[in-house]
């Protein structure tokens, strides 16, 4: 299995090859509590397996609550975010396209490395230019707030 790595807070694991014959990507992510993932959208679909925990998503104007066992599929660029509102981390089994885990391949920093507390203002704009140049699409402060999730 390969290292896991720091995605600006939820961790992540690849757990098949990335690799341009591959049909798609499999890993394994964990966000801790208070961990989460401001809207955003994509053109990869994704399909989400809650293996431990609880977690919420956002999706279509409303949060929803998904627990072990659960799954969610979300199309391609559908708006949607996550955030851990409990007090135990949620491990997730993630399925999606080869490039989706190149971008976090890109992003993703070896998570032994990354010192607690929120992400770097360095970091954060390696984010911001490497998910612009893969053409996703970022929610701003203002519409993450707007869903409750407060940036910064």
């Amino acid at each position: 299995m390969s290292e896991v790595l720091d995605v600006l807070g939820p961790r992540l694991q690849h757990l098949t090859e990335l690799s341009d014959n591959q049909d798609y990507c499999l890993m394994k992510g964990e966000l801790g509590p208070g961990v989460f993932v401001p809207v955003h959208s994509h053109e990869d679909r994704e399909t989400f397996v809650v293996i431990a925990g609880e977690i919420e998503a956002w999706l279509d104007g409303t949060w929803s609550v998904y627990r072990a066992g659960d799954t969610l599929d979300i199309a391609p660029n559908r708006k949607h975010a996550w955030r851990n509102a409990s007090s135990e981390p949620v491990t997730l089994l993630i399925a999606s396209t080869v490039k989706m885990g190149q971008f976090f391949k890109e992003i993703g920093r070896p998570a032994a490395s990354v010192p607690p507390g929120p992400p770097e203002p360095a970091a954060l704009g390696h984010f911001v230019q490497t998910a612009i140049s893969y053409g996703y699409w970022l929610g701003t402060p203002e519409e993450n707030a707007a869903i409750g999730l407060l940036m910064g």
